[in-house]
């Protein structure tokens, strides 16, 4: 959060809310992870994040009584823990991004941004951000490590030295354009008829609801997936995003209950949608959380093949975002948030899952930060990112480029998923994207997969 002097007062919107209720369930955490050429620099590393919050009036931030308000003040010596990797980086990496990504934040009053450093015996090292959901989106922690990562890789990134902007306030103050009461009556209506036509919408199935503890991996493709995934999206008149959402699906559909299949019902797919393009005001270089969501039904027969998947979804999401259709979750948000109060404790591990029945998700996909591209070429040799399955969703996919490099982090709950299949699953939705041409006829997505083991044999 940021503030211009060392001590301010902001209030939560709905979506903040509503993030803060599912991290009474389970933390909700979100993470950013670069790797930098030559030997880790710790002092210099710490000097670099303390003058950025110094400069950018990030800090501590408390969360009053009433649950509606909180306040931020500057915090001039942020904590930052280091990781002795040594011979085996990837391991302990993963072990300490799985551990981060379950570590809840302090409540009232906390640390929202976590940092550490992963050092190896390589000629490279880690720096990693954890953040509490609710107080940044992707962009916001993004805007943060630019500046920090800027000076501290000695990157000469125009616009670095502009303190970041103060968050404006509720949705109601950026988005009240759009959220009038036609649009909230038809956002509404809307949302009615999605929880009656998806309630049935097939699901992964948990050992136990309330065990909300997640796992991370990361998968990095083959050279030459980006060029193969934007020349066969444009040959189908679609987006990446389409296609990603669409392998995901036919492969989470071979590991559905197999009732499911038989009685053919499309399951559902989320996506998250960065909203600051929404707004009346200039959001590009602002903190705070700009989120909304959508799905999108995706057949649950893995014998649907790709390219007809991805061209059925491209539909909906181009329905969805021609009208902005994503901005509805903010009525459903402000829902939640009025029901959740009334709610046991026993029933809101349940409860989500149940209104929104969601196989999987995509985060907004394909983030390109110019900036590594062009200033941080040489320093900047790897980046990727997870993100917490929330209450809804049993696995989430966070996709990030660096030059033609696709990394796809995946985080998944580890009561639906057991490793292996996690394993059957990801090498599954990489074959598809990595070789997208070869899954265009009738063959399930497995099958395919399986033919292209024994032609390697």
């Amino acid at each position: 959060m940021i503030c211009r002097s060392s001590f301010e007062t902001g209030r939560l919107n709905a979506f903040q809310r509503v993030m803060r209720h599912w991290s009474e369930l389970h933390p909700y955490n979100a993470m950013h992870t670069y790797k930098i050429a030559g030997r880790l620099r710790l002092h210099d590393l710490r000097d670099a994040i303390a003058k950025t919050y110094v400069e950018n009036g990030i800090g501590i931030v408390e969360v009053l009584p009433d649950g509606l308000t909180y306040h931020y003040e500057i915090d001039a010596n942020p904590e930052i823990q280091v990781v002795f990797a040594g011979d085996a980086p990837h391991i302990s990496l993963d072990e300490h991004l799985n551990r981060e990504l379950n570590r809840p934040f302090d409540r009232p009053r906390c640390r929202p941004m976590r940092f550490s450093a992963i050092e190896t015996n390589e000629d490279a090292h880690y720096v990693s951000i954890t953040y509490d959901h609710w107080t940044s989106d992707s962009v916001a922690a993004r805007l943060v490590l630019q500046r920090i990562l800027g000076r501290y890789c000695h990157l000469a990134i125009p616009g670095n030295e502009q303190p970041l902007e103060r968050y404006p306030g509720t949705y109601r103050e950026v988005f009240g354009h759009r959220l009038g009461n036609a649009q909230l009556g038809a956002a509404a209506v809307g949302t009615l008829n999605q929880w009656l036509r998806h309630r049935s919408a097939p699901q992964v199935a948990y050992g136990l609801p309330s065990q909300m503890a997640n796992n991370f991996e990361l998968h990095r493709t083959e050279p030459g997936t980006v060029a193969k995934l934007r020349e066969f999206s444009r040959s189908l008149g679609v987006t990446v995003h389409d296609v990603m959402l669409a392998a995901l699906g036919r492969s989470i559909a071979e590991f559905l209950p197999s009732r499911a299949s038989r009685r053919g019902r499309d399951m559902l797919l989320g996506t998250i949608v960065d909203t600051r393009g929404d707004s009346r005001e200039d959001l590009s270089d602002t903190l705070g959380t700009f989120l909304s969501y959508y799905s999108v039904r995706a057949s649950s027969n893995a014998r649907v093949n790709l390219a007809e998947s991805a061209q059925r979804i491209a539909g909906m999401t181009h329905r969805v975002k021609s009208r902005s259709a994503y901005l509805n979750s903010l009525l459903n948000m402000r829902f939640v948030d009025g029901i959740w109060p009334h709610l046991n404790e026993a029933t809101r591990p349940y409860f989500m899952r149940r209104a929104l029945p969601m196989a999987a998700g995509v985060t907004n996909v394909y983030l390109r930060d110019s900036w590594m591209e062009r200033y941080g070429t040489g320093r900047i040799l790897e980046y990727f990112r997870g993100a917490s399955t929330g209450p809804s969703l049993p696995l989430v996919l966070s996709p990030t480029t660096v030059g033609q490099q696709l990394n796809i982090g995946v985080s998944y709950r580890i009561a639906g998923f057991s490793s292996k299949k996690i394993g059957g699953i990801m090498e599954m939705v990489l074959d598809q994207l990595q070789h997208p041409e070869s899954h265009v006829g009738v063959r399930g997505v497995r099958g395919n997969v399986r033919e292209k083991q024994r032609a390697a044999a």
